[in-house]
Parts: C-alpha cells; structure tokens; sequence
C-alpha cells in the first residue's frame, strides 16, 4: 500500500518530467550565415520550457530547406525572400509556406578579379561569369539582375565551378555573385588572398527589379567592412525570412514569435546580422504573414489547438544523432 501511495504521489512529477516536443529549423552551410542565425533563434527558443525544443539542421540553403518544409522534414526554417516570392507565385512545385518574420537584408554582393577590367555592371558582357550552382539562392538573385539588365537566358552561364573562391582566385573565372549578409568571411578571404575587388550594383535596371520585384530591396556595403573599402557601395539584394509550414498550429507559431520578440535588446544580441532590427519592419512581410503571426501581430492570441507541438515524422528524430539541442550534424553540401 506504501509503494502505491508513493508511485500516485510521484505521477505529476513523472508527468512534469515527459520529454518535450520538438521542433527542427533549417539553415545553411555551417559557413554561412544562416547556420549560426539559426542556431541562435534555437538557443533562444530552448531558454523557454514551455516551448518545443528546437534544433539545427544544416542544409544546402534556402531552396533545399523550402523542400524539407514541404516534404515535413523540418518545422521552421531560413530562406531568402525572392525563393519565397516565386513559390508564392506558383514557381515550382513549393506551396503551403508562410513568414513568421522577416530578418536582415542579404545584398548581392558582385566580386571581380582585379584585373577583370570590371568596374561596373555594364562591363560584365563577354566576361566570365560564375552565378552560383542550379538552384542557389546565388544564381536566383543574380539570374533576376541580369534579366532586368536585358540579358537573354541563353546569354546567361549554366556552368559553376565546386569551389568558387578558388576558381576566383586561380583566374578561371572573372566574376562571382555572392547572396550574403556583410561582412562576410568569403568575401574577406577573396579580397585579402586574391586581390578580387567588390563592384557596386546599382543603375537604371536595378531601379526597375525592384519597382517590380517587393521581395527586392536597395542595400548598401557599408565603408571599412572589408580591407580598402573606404567609400560606400551601393547594391541590392533580398532579405532572409524565417518561413514554417502553414500546418504549423497558429498557437505555437504565436507563442514562438511572443518568446523571440519580447525583448528586442535581447533579440539583436543574438547575432551581428539582428544589431539592426526592429520589430515592426520584421513583421512588416511581403507576402502573408502565418496566422499564427498575423495574430501576433495583431496582439489576439489564437485558440489554442488539440496539438500545439508538432512532433517529427518517423525517422527524423535521427536528424542530428548525438548532438545537443540547437546544434546540428555538420553537412558541408556547399
């Protein structure tokens, strides 16, 4: 009888103590950007017991995580906004994938030998140029400049060398276009080991993309971010947007959003590319905002549902073996 009386007594700490839910993000390359950023929204995210424990996954990038969100591999994940303009606009076969909000600006940065004979955007005719592989967020950008400069599909490069950088740096290409939040250690590396100068992008076809494009935006390479920048260099590029799936429960993408943004000091602290952010440009979207956001936003919490932490499909558990929350397997896949 004393033992039974001990188990019923245990039973709420025995409930208190059930593993939480979880919830896995997509990032980038552990070189990139993306991968830390996520990693510090996990972070952040697992300081609350409340909410789902979160973890990283390293990806090839935005496109492949637009992917693994729609095929329900992950929860939440970091794509570049153009890649989610397209889908919303019926773009491939992407579809049900909204913004919680939206994060720091990602120029397109334009990275030239320093005897290319490049010094703007109209000298890149008959040069040669490297966009990034089939399906990066790289060529995406770069393909839509081109495009609005007048550039015929065929006129573009289909071909990208496996190590950009060096292709750089060994003279077999002239040019490269970089999607990156600056500074950047890509871009440092090239500047100092190669020589490669950062060409500014701007002019009447950049105006017109994005009269056009809202997913574009003007940008700018701040003086003294890289070693012999001494002037301002004008650009443009898109933003990185943390997207879920639309079957995400609107109640537990709220409590996320009232947990990361409660505290915007807090908040910008969590990486150098945050420094700059504020909550209502975050949540000022270009497309639909998830439900669980918009009623953030709108500050009316919605209904809670029946299941407010998703749990991963049979077999993702094993996404990260051994690792840590809000840390990830270290898949290089540039």
């Amino acid at each position: 009888m004393k033992s039974l009386l001990l188990l019923l007594a245990l039973l709420p700490a025995i409930a208190l103590a059930a593993p939480r839910s979880h919830l896995v993000i997509g990032t980038g390359t552990i070189t990139g950007v993306y991968y830390p950023a996520g990693g510090a929204l996990c972070r952040l995210i697992n300081q609350n017991p409340a909410l789902p424990e979160c973890a990283v996954l390293s990806t090839a990038g935005s496109r492949e995580n637009l992917s693994l969100l729609q095929a329900g591999k992950i929860d939440l994940a970091l794509v570049q906004a153009d890649l989610l303009w397209e889908a919303h606009l019926g773009v491939g076969s992407i579809r049900g994938i909204s913004p919680l909000f939206t994060l720091y600006t990602e120029p397109l940065n334009l990275v030239v030998r320093a005897d290319s004979g490049i010094a703007s955007l109209e000298d890149l005719k008959g040069k040669r140029l490297d966009l990034g592989p089939a399906g990066s967020g790289d060529r995406t950008t770069a393909t839509a400049l081109l495009e609005a400069m007048g550039w015929s599909p065929d006129a573009l490069p289909q071909e990208s060398p496996v190590d950009r950088a060096q292709a750089l740096c060994a003279g077999e290409i002239d040019a490269l276009f970089l999607v990156a939040a600056n500074p950047s250690q890509i871009i440092t590396d090239l500047l100092g080991r190669c020589q490669a100068r950062l060409i500014p992008i701007e002019g009447e076809a950049v105006e017109t993309l994005l009269a056009n494009r809202p997913d574009y935006r003007k940008s700018h390479i701040t003086a003294g971010l890289y070693p012999g920048q001494e002037q301002d260099l004008a650009s443009m590029g898109t933003a990185a947007v943390l997207v879920a799936r639309d079957d995400l429960p609107a109640s537990l993408v709220y409590r996320l959003d009232a947990h990361l943004l409660a505290d915007m000091a807090r908040f910008q602290r969590l990486h150098p590319a945050f420094l700059s952010l504020q909550k209502e440009q975050m949540l000022s979207a270009v497309l639909p905002l998830h439900p669980g956001s918009q009623a953030y936003l709108e500050g009316a919490p919605p209904p809670a549902e029946a299941a407010s932490a998703p749990e991963l499909p049979a077999g993702d558990g094993d996404t990260a073996p051994g690792t840590a929350p809000g840390e990830a397997q270290t898949d290089q896949t540039p």
